[in-house]
């Protein structure tokens, strides 16, 4: 185990102290656990890197630091000094992390506004792909974040798109033909959360989905009915209910908040007081989830 960066490129071999390669661990967050954000690291690494070579080569040739020991010739292990950088922003942090790794790991763009798709599709993208009950010629809308957009011109010279949405439950590929492409030609981006009304095609053995209409969702938006929290009663102690309070609290506004306490066979909801009131934001999804785990907001 590395106990730093420095540490990292002090002890592995010279050969994979490649800059390329670093910049790609580092995206990727090969790093995170040692203590840095990744801005900061790629912001350093490249001079790190060469500072590090230039010891390790030295080394190499026998010309060891002055201060080492003169005896066994060892010397101090590669340090330096580095200036701490914010973290990226979670948009720029998980588009590096899907370009190294294409898929994300420590984060999805949709957590948080989950609630805010559920309120305004029809069905999440698994029922089109794993089921038939939405048969071919019906016309859904399903919510989801844009992971490929692949733009095409026709032999007449109209453009249209490919593009590939993504939930949290499963992708379908999405037609744009050139009559909706010209009306959602800038809306049309990868990692752009959209709403999309349009016709299940099962012609082929992936359905497809040719779109209708294509919207972007104010994500500022929470559902109209009570935000459902869920927890085993075994869970719902005093001190988890305290932090609950405190975090409903952080959140305040004018939708009821429902408790759904799992015990068994045996569920049971409460309708929290009015005092408990909240603004379904992604903020308070993303908290709720971090006290009470992602299953928490799945009823």
């Amino acid at each position: 185990r590395f106990a730093n960066f420095d540490d990292f490129l002090d002890k592995v071999d010279a050969a994979c102290c490649n800059k390329r390669l670093v910049e790609s661990l580092i995206k990727a967050g090969a790093f995170d656990s040692l203590g840095e954000t990744r801005r900061s690291l790629l912001n350093d690494h490249t001079e790190a890197i060469d500072e590090c070579l230039h010891t390790k080569r030295n080394e190499a040739i026998g010309q060891f630091d002055l201060f080492g020991d003169a005896d066994d010739g060892a010397r101090a292990p590669f340090r330096r000094e580095r200036r701490g950088i914010a973290e990226w922003d979670k948009a720029a942090l998980l588009g590096y992390e899907r370009e190294m790794l294409g898929l994300y790991v420590s984060d999805h763009p949709l957590f948080g506004i989950e609630h805010i798709l559920a309120a305004a599709r029809d069905c999440p993208i698994a029922a089109l792909t794993s089921g038939e009950d939405r048969p071919d010629g019906s016309v859904v809308i399903v919510g989801g974040l844009l992971t490929s957009v692949q733009r095409k011109v026709t032999r007449r010279g109209d453009a249209w798109a490919i593009a590939v949405l993504e939930d949290l439950e499963g992708a379908i590929e999405v037609m744009l033909f050139p009559a909706v492409y010209q009306q959602c030609a800038t809306q049309l981006a990868e990692d752009t959360v959209v709403l999309i009304r349009g016709r299940v095609d099962r012609r082929e053995d992936a359905p497809k989905l040719v779109a209708m209409e294509l919207t972007v969702p104010d994500l500022a938006d929470g559902p109209r009915g009570p935000v459902i929290v869920t927890l085993a009663a075994n869970r719902c102690t005093p001190p988890v209910v305290d932090r609950l309070k405190e975090v409903l609290a952080a959140h305040p506004g004018s939708c009821e908040v429902h408790l759904r306490l799992l015990s068994g066979a045996r569920t049971t909801v409460l309708r929290l007081d009015e005092r408990m009131r909240v603004s379904p934001s992604p903020s308070l999804m993303g908290d709720l989830k971090a006290l009470l785990g992602a299953a928490c907001l799945g009823g």
